[in-house]
């Protein structure tokens, strides 16, 4: 479907109603590190951030002079001009408890002041625009720029809010089945709402929620005018060309490229009929004009006194943490590791997909959480095309959460016959340097918690990276994509080597997953300094051959992996006083996992048989809460019971 819309556009771009439209003027605003740029509304001033949000700068465009906003707590990427000149931004704080907690500011270009306009609170808070005003919104507290702000629009997950001049919200949900909502705004008339649908498009609809048009795959929409939307390219994770920016049609009639492929721009904003970009990887910032009308400026602007309320029915009432989990990938695409796997077991092939076990995972992990009184947002929940999100994409969604942290899954591969087997966490920067603090603290956590699964058989100790050390040769500072431009800490969890043969055998097993993700959860604990808060354990184990042996035509085994596990056996786990608790029967898979869940803290005795009651083990083991107990069985051929 994606890459339909894709061909769709190409199309679209040669028709005869948009060759009517032609790029005026070009120029170049800022030479290199200038992301997220807009003008101001007297086309004075120049704002931008450099990569990673580190700093907020302003550029005068009549001298060339740049003064630093604020180079603290991440204030670029969320930054906008006021109909008023200001800028309203946004800073972050990590509290001692991993918590993030925001805080509103208003810096005014004609006398260098900033000013806190919204108190630090948890969860999302973004500066907005209105029909004649500026709100930063919050989700328990928002500020208003002025007595009467006029309308706007906002997200929050999959529902699209409106909120009228007299200050009435209503909740709108227009499109189905989406991962999340992003970039609604108002047109300037104040007749439509665009917004985007993760995974499903770019639309309009009317003030009541109906769509009026859906524009296809883009991303970072703005009005242009009552008419005309200006967008980037968005192809999801499929994407093998540049990035361009767009002008659309509400009608769906227009869709032209108004830059070159080869110039990979990014990042679209418009100002008094100027449309402004960035150079991906070099930060070049330009300048663009159509011989279009833009949209006449607003008459009604905000006057009075700005104002902070308490949002009437908010979001949270609790500061409890939220994780932002993306399982990695989405459907069977040309980016998803596919490899084919004879299973004795199975007598057949199977077909192990990274998307498979890394969707399997990230679902585990969120009902983990939840049930440890978290909060979660998943990136997807489902496994086709459309949930192949471009990488920014995440990022977004990841932003609009509110999260205190974002939680990538992976698996890893070495693509050639080397054959490894180790836990792999990577966070924005260099190695020991983290971009956003809180990511190594995070990434070391996990790590620790994921090398202690005594089921894998790892060949290395478990490693915590930055993404430009490990990847040196991507080019200065570019590391992973769905890192670039996230504030949030944050973390890539490679948990372990899928072309390890026994150890993708182990990852078609969903309760393996499930013990990975319930490890990640342990690491999390750690990180919110919430460990031992959760009652119950988890018993874990693999049941192999003490004497029979593989013989793979892949022979890089290392340690127990060597033996030959057992499929079908059957665990009986009994509490210390003898009532049978649960009851665990392995899979076909040749991986030997079984994992009991959600276990009372206490001693059990765990039996084991295989072939009826006629060879069986037992063996006392102890649970402890919110930990893994581990007990790996062996069985020799003509072990008599025991």
């Amino acid at each position: 479907m994606k890459k339909l819309l894709i061909a769709i556009l190409c199309l679209c771009a040669m028709s005869a109603s948009a060759a009517g439209v032609k790029p005026g003027s070009v120029k170049t605003l800022v030479d290199s590190c200038g992301f997220f740029p807009q003008i101001s509304p007297d086309g004075q001033w120049l704002l931008y951030s450099p990569t990673d949000a580190t700093s907020l700068l302003l550029k005068n465009l009549s001298t060339g002079q740049v003064t630093t906003v604020a180079s603290k707590g991440y204030p670029g990427f969320d930054a906008i001009f006021g109909p008023d000149g200001k800028v309203y931004y946004v800073t972050q704080e990590r509290k001692n408890n991993g918590l993030v907690f925001r805080t509103g500011h208003c810096y005014d270009p004609a006398t260098g002041k900033n000013q806190v306009v919204l108190k630090p609170q948890h969860g999302r808070v973004e500066p907005l625009h209105a029909t004649a005003g500026v709100v930063v919104n919050g989700e328990r507290q928002y500020y208003r720029s002025g007595d009467r702000v006029g309308a706007y629009a906002y997200t929050r997950g999959s529902s699209l809010y409106l909120v009228d001049e007299n200050g009435v919200t209503r909740a709108l949900q227009p499109v189905k089945r989406s991962n999340g909502y992003l970039w609604a705004s108002l047109s300037p008339d104040g007749t439509k709402v665009m917004f985007e649908a993760s995974a499903r498009g770019l639309y309009v609809c009317d003030l009541n929620g109906k769509i009026l048009a859906n524009l296809g795959q883009f991303l970072m929409p703005c009005w242009y005018n009552d008419n005309y939307i200006i967008a980037m390219s968005n192809a999801g994770n499929t994407r093998t060309s540049g990035s361009r920016i767009w002008l659309l049609s509400v009608d769906g009639e227009t869709c032209k490229p108004l830059t070159p492929d080869s110039e990979r721009a990014v990042q679209p904003m418009v100002s008094d009929g100027k449309v402004v970009y960035t150079l991906q990887y070099s930060g070049q910032v330009k300048q663009l004009e159509l011989d279009i009308h833009a949209a006449v400026a607003a008459t009604a602007v905000a006057t009075g006194k700005g104002k902070t309320e308490k949002v009437k029915n908010p979001a949270a009432t609790k500061d409890v943490p939220r994780v932002f989990v993306n399982p990695g990938h989405g459907g069977h695409d040309s980016d998803d590791r596919h490899v084919p796997t004879w299973v004795i077991g199975a007598q057949d092939t199977l077909h192990y997909y990274e998307s498979n076990s890394n969707l399997t995972k990230g679902l585990a992990l969120e009902e983990i959480l939840t049930n440890k009184g978290y909060e979660v947002v998943m990136s997807r929940h489902t496994n086709t095309t459309e949930d192949d999100l471009d990488l920014f994409e995440i990022v977004s969604l990841a932003a609009n959460s509110g999260a205190d942290i974002f939680f990538s899954i992976h698996s890893n591969a070495t693509g050639i016959d080397k054959r490894i087997n180790f836990p792999l966490a990577l966070y924005r920067g260099c190695d020991g340097q983290p971009v956003v603090e809180g990511s190594l603290k995070l990434s070391k956590a996990v790590m620790k918690h994921a090398a202690s699964n005594e089921l894998a058989v790892w060949t290395h100790d478990e490693r915590s990276r930055g993404d430009w050390s490990f990847y040196p040769d991507w080019g200065y500072q570019v590391g992973l994509g769905v890192l670039r431009y996230n504030k949030l800490p944050g973390m890539l969890s490679e948990g372990s080597f899928h072309d390890y043969l026994p150890e993708r055998e182990r990852l078609l097993s969903d309760s393996y997953c499930w013990l990975e993700a319930w490890n990640q959860s342990l690491g999390i604990d750690e990180y919110f300094g919430r460990s031992g808060k959760f009652k119950n354990g988890v018993l874990a184990g693999t049941v192999r051959w003490a004497d029979l042996y593989r013989e793979d035509e892949d022979t890089r085994q290392f340690g127990a992996d060597k033996q030959r596990t057992i499929n079908g056996a059957l665990l009986r786990l009994y509490n210390d006083r003898g009532a049978l608790n649960r009851i665990f029967t392995v899979d076909n898979l040749d991986n030997g996992v079984f994992v009991f869940t959600n276990l009372a803290p206490e001693k059990y005795r765990l039996e084991m048989l295989y072939g009826g009651e006629k060879r069986y083990i037992t063996t006392r083991v102890k649970v402890k809460k919110n930990k893994t107990s581990y007990k790996n069985l062996t069985l020799k051929k003509d072990q008599k019971p025991k």
